[in-house]
């Protein structure tokens, strides 16, 4: 793929993600000032939230994602900006990730336990968080009452949540990204958004579906 036009499918994706940002700032609002925190990024993917934590924190972020050419894009946006002193990215999964146990003082994972489970992830996740640290989870709402006692049953509490319905997902993000899509005159550009198509589709279909929930957690 044209580099230039990989660049310009990442930069349009990204002004779609930037405005869901809000909902993040929204719940890590409901936390105490974090000074100098230790900060990961599962499944950063082209950093629009890494790039934003760098902006609020003046601690350091690891961002990781087992996508090169997502993290090519996001190490660009880094030089641009002068942030390679807070962020390093990593091309690596979660699980090969080598770490001290309870390094961190904030994780944030959106999408990541609903990809690799959520019972399985979040054990996983939480052991890499220092006592008195939070795990911010951005999930899909299914099954949200049986999420909420694993949770409880694993020495956390659930500090805050912000449920984010369907018609969130349609305005912030969809319906914008559609009119980008649209307005394209490029066919080889717009022929890079065939995934896009399909997820816009799909919400038509069933917008129910893509109900989803943040959960912010406390590790006692």
């Amino acid at each position: 793929m044209d580099i230039k036009k990989k660049y310009e499918y990442f930069n349009i994706r990204d002004r779609c993600r930037m405005r869901l940002v809000k909902y993040l700032e929204q719940v890590l609002n409901d936390l105490p000032k974090l000074h100098n925190p230790k900060i990961l990024d599962i499944g950063c993917g082209t950093g629009v939230p890494t790039l934003w934590l760098a902006e609020k924190y003046t601690g350091t972020i690891t961002a990781i994602d087992t996508d090169k050419h997502l993290l090519d894009f996001l190490e660009h946006k880094i030089q641009r900006k002068k942030t390679s002193s807070k962020i390093e990215t990593k091309n690596v999964s979660f699980f090969d990730l080598l770490t001290e146990p309870a390094c961190y003082d904030l994780i944030l994972a959106e999408g990541f336990l609903n990809v690799v489970g959520f019972e399985m992830g979040f054990k996983r996740v939480i052991e890499k968080i220092k006592i008195g640290g939070y795990f911010i989870i951005h999930d899909e709402y299914k099954d949200n009452d049986s999420k909420i006692a694993l949770i409880h049953k694993n020495n956390c509490k659930i500090v805050s949540s912000l449920l984010m319905d369907e018609t969130i997902w349609w305005r912030d993000f969809y319906d914008p990204l559609e009119i980008e899509i649209n307005k394209m005159e490029n066919p080889h550009l717009r022929s890079l958004f065939i995934n896009e198509k399909k997820e816009i589709d799909q919400y038509k279909k069933n917008p129910y579906l893509f109900k989803s929930i943040y959960y912010v957690v406390s590790k006692s």
